[in-house]
C-alpha cells in the first residue's frame, strides 16, 4: 500500500487540540480531522488560551503552529507544557509552520515535537504522521509513565519485555534502554548498548552517549573525540555542540568552546540557556561585548517560559557594572525584580546586588545602608544564593566593613562546594585583596573541615549501626548545606538503609529521591546517585532488574 492510499485513522475516540492564531487555518485543520471521525476538538487563538485547555484537559493530540503573533510561540508552549507535565504520556505533539528555513526548523525541532509539519499540509502527509506518532506513543506510553514517576527499573523492565527483532520502535527501544542504564548507574550496560549500535550503523545517539559517559568520568579527550564526529559537517545536532563546548572548556580551550557555541546559536539562536552559557564563556574571555549581548538574548528569550531564572540578570548586571553601565545594570536589577516578583530569593538578589554598583558609582553611605538593611536577609538565605553572586558580594562587603556577612556567606559556599579546591581559593583571594588574608584563611579551613566532619561522623555513626542517630545529623546539616552534593548522597544513602531494614516509608521515600535528584543536578557525572535510585527502587518492589 503506497502512501497515497492510506485511510484516514479513526480519531472518534482522541481529543484534539488545535493552536493557530489564523481562523482560516484552524478550520482547515478541523475539517481535515473531522473526516478521521474526530469530534473532540477544541481550538485555541493563542498560547494564554492553549495553556487554559492544557490545564483543563488532557489532550491525545496537539496541532500547534509555530508563530502565533506576539508573545509565546508553539516552541514556548510545549516547552511549558512539559515543564509543567501538562501532556498525558501518550500524547503526539505535531509543530506546523509555513517557515522553511533550516534554522527555525532545527530551533523547533531541538524543543522535540513528535513531528513538523510544513505548510501547505495535505490530508495524506496529516494522517500519515499522525498514524505513524500516535502508534509509537501507544506502544512507549507504560515505559513513559514509569520514567515520569522516576521507577527506571520498572522501565527497563518495560522496554526488555518489548524489545526483538520485529518491533518497529526497537531503535527508540534501545536508546531508552542506554539511557535508562545511564540513570540507574549502570554505565557499562549503557556503553555495551552505544557500542552495539554503533557497530551496526554510525547512529548520532549512540556516539553522544558515548560521549557522555566518557565526560562524566572525566575522559575529556575522548568525549572530544566522539563529538566532533557528530558535529563536524552536521550543525543540526546541537545536542552535541552544547556537550562539545563544555568538554573543550574542561580541556582549557574557551576560544574553541565559544566556537562552538556560536555556530549552534547560528542554526537555532531561540535557546536562552546555550546563550547564557555563550555569555559565560565570552565573559571569561574578556569579550565583554558579546557577554552583553548573549545576556541580553538569554533574558529575552526566557522571559515568557520557564527557563527564566535570575542567573542571566546578574551576569548581565555584573558585566555592565565592569562596563562602567552602572544605570544600565541598576535598570537590570530593577527589570530582575519585576520579572521575578514571586521569587523572594530573586527579591533578595536584586536588592543585595545593588551593593557593588552604589559602591562603584561613590554612593558608599547608600551602599552601605542597603548592606545593613539586607544583612539578616542574606546570612538567612547564604545557602540558596548563586556562586557567582556570593563572590560579587563578598568583597564589596568586606570593603564596607560588614564582615559578619561577607564571613557568612562565603562559609556557606565553602560549606557546599568543599571539594571545588577553585572556590577555597577564589574565598581566600578575596579576604587577601582586602588585608585580611588571615581571616580568610580561618574561615575557608573552619568552614571546610566543618563540612567534612559531619559526614564523617554519619559515616561513622552509620557503621556502628545508629542509623537514627545519623540521619537526624545528615538532615541538621543538610538544612545549612542544601547544595552539597556528597552530603545529599550520604543523607539518600542512610534513608536507603533505614528502610531497607525497617520498610519503606512514603516520606522517607520522596526525602531520598530528593536528595538524590538534586545530587545528580549539581555532581551530573556521580553515578552513586544511579546506584542509589536502583536501591531506593527495589525497596517494596517484587521485580529485579532484566538480565
Amino acid at each position: 500500500m503506497n502512501l497515497l492510499t492510506i485511510p484516514p485513522p479513526n480519531l472518534s475516540r482522541n481529543s484534539i487540540l488545535i493552536i493557530e492564531d489564523f481562523e482560516g487555518m484552524r478550520v482547515i485543520l478541523r475539517d481535515i480531522l473531522t473526516r478521521a471521525s474526530a469530534t473532540r476538538i477544541v481550538m485555541a487563538a493563542n498560547a494564554g488560551s492553549a495553556i487554559s485547555q492544557l490545564e483543563k484537559h488532557p489532550f491525545d493530540i496537539i496541532l500547534c503552529d509555530l508563530h502565533l503573533g506576539q508573545g509565546k510561540t508553539g516552541q514556548d508552549i510545549l516547552e511549558e507544557a512539559r515543564h509543567r507535565a501538562l501532556l498525558p504520556p501518550h500524547a503526539v505533539w505535531l509543530m506546523v509552520s509555513a517557515e522553511k528555513a533550516a534554522e527555525m526548523v532545527t530551533g523547533t525541532v531541538e524543543s522535540r515535537p513528535d513531528d513538523y509539519l510544513i505548510k501547505p499540509i495535505t490530508e495524506t502527509m496529516l494522517f500519515s504522521r499522525l498514524t505513524r506518532q500516535l502508534e509509537k506513543k501507544r506502544a512507549l506510553a507504560p515505559i513513559e509513565v514509569a520514567l515520569r514517576e522516576h521507577e527506571y527499573l520498572k522501565a527497563l523492565r518495560l522496554v526488555e519485555a518489548q524489545l526483538d527483532d520485529n518491533n518497529p520502535h526497537a531503535w527508540d527501544l534501545k536508546r531508552m534502554k542506554a539511557e535508562l542504564a545511564l540513570l540507574s548507574g549502570e554505565n557499562e550496560l549503557a556503553r555495551t548498548i552505544y557500542q552495539e549500535a554503533l557497530n551496526l550503523r554510525n547512529l548520532p545517539w549512540a556516539r553522544l552517549g558515548l560521549a557522555k559517559l566518557h565526560f562524566n568520568e572525566g575522559h575529556y579527550a575522548d568525549a572530544s573525540r566522539e563529538l566532533k564526529q557528530i558535529t563536524d559537517g552536521n550543525r543540526a545536532y546541537l545536542e552535541a555542540h552544547d556537550l562539545l563546548a563544555y568538554t573543550l572548556e574542561k580541556l582549557g580551550d574557551p576560544d574553541a568552546a565559544q566556537e562552538v557555541i556560536q555556530r549552534a546559536l547560528a542554526t537555532s539562536p531561540r535557546a536562552p540557556l546555550r546563550q547564557l552559557h555563550l555569555g559565560e564563556v565570552a565573559l571569561h574571555r574578556g569579550e565583554l561585548g558579546t557577554a552583553l549581548t548573549a545576556f541580553q538574548n538569554s533574558i529575552e528569550l526566557a522571559r515568557n517560559t520557564p527557563l527564566k531564572s535570575s542567573q542571566a540578570y546578574l551576569a548581565l548586571a555584573q558585566v555592565q557594572l565592569t562596563l562602567n553601565q552602572t544605570d544600565a545594570a541598576l535598570n537590570t536589577l530593577s527589570r530582575l525584580a519585576t520579572d521575578m516578583h514571586g521569587d523572594s530569593t530573586a527579591q533578595l538578589l536584586a536588592e543585595a546586588m545593588q551593593i557593588p554598583v552604589r559602591l562603584h558609582r561613590g554612593e558608599k553611605d547608600l551602599a552601605l545602608s542597603l548592606a545593613q538593611n539586607l544583612a539578616t536577609g542574606l546570612k538567612i538565605d547564604a545557602q540558596h544564593l548563586p556562586t557567582e553572586a556570593v563572590f560579587n558580594l563578598a568583597a564589596p562587603l568586606l570593603a564596607l566593613g560588614e564582615t559578619s556577612t561577607a564571613a557568612a556567606l562565603l562559609g556557606s559556599l565553602i560549606s557546599n562546594h568543599h571539594e571545588h579546591p577553585e572556590f577555597l581559593q577564589r574565598a581566600q583571594s578575596i579576604y587577601t585583596h582586602a588585608g585580611l588574608e588571615h581571616e580568610g584563611r580561618t574561615l575557608v579551613e573552619s568552614a571546610a573541615r566543618a563540612a567534612t566532619d559531619i559526614m564523617n561522623r554519619g559515616v561513622k555513626l552509620s557503621r556502628e549501626g545508629k542509623l537514627g542517630e545519623a540521619i537526624k545529623l545528615t538532615r541538621e546539616a543538610r538544612a545549612k548545606m542544601p547544595n552539597n552534593a556528597r552530603l545529599l548522597l550520604n543523607h539518600a544513602f542512610l534513608l536507603i538503609a533505614w528502610m531497607e531494614r525497617h520498610g519503606r516509608d512514603t516520606a522517607l521515600n520522596t526525602e531520598a529521591r530528593n536528595c538524590i535528584e538534586l545530587a545528580r543536578k549539581l555532581k551530573p557525572q556521580d553515578k552513586r546517585a544511579g546506584e542509589l535510585l536502583t536501591r531506593l527502587e527495589l525497596i517494596g518492589n517484587d521485580f529485579e532488574l532484566p538480565a
